[in-house]
């Protein structure tokens, strides 16, 4: 799937689950919008996608010491913190 070169495996699996975020985020707005007569709101797509993606780094890498402000103002800082 996605294998970024040279992180270790907690972070490429954090990589993964941003993606994932984002196309099924995207994917379930565009939904909304063309069959339930939606708003376009990008600022509502990038919010869920943090809580989604935070959610599921909390819940899938034990080793997260970071809080979800934390998430939001720094992703990538807090994902140096996650081990294998």
């Amino acid at each position: 799937m996605f294998k970024p070169i040279g992180l270790n495996h907690a972070v490429t699996r954090c990589w993964g689950g941003i993606w994932v975020g984002i196309v099924s985020e995207i994917w379930n707005h565009k939904n909304r919008v063309v069959f339930e007569n939606g708003r376009v709101d990008l600022v509502e797509v990038f919010t869920v996608v943090q809580r989604k993606t935070w959610s599921w780094v909390t819940i899938k890498e034990k080793s997260t010491i970071f809080s979800y402000s934390d998430w939001c103002l720094e992703p990538f800082c807090c994902m140096r913190y996650l081990k294998v």
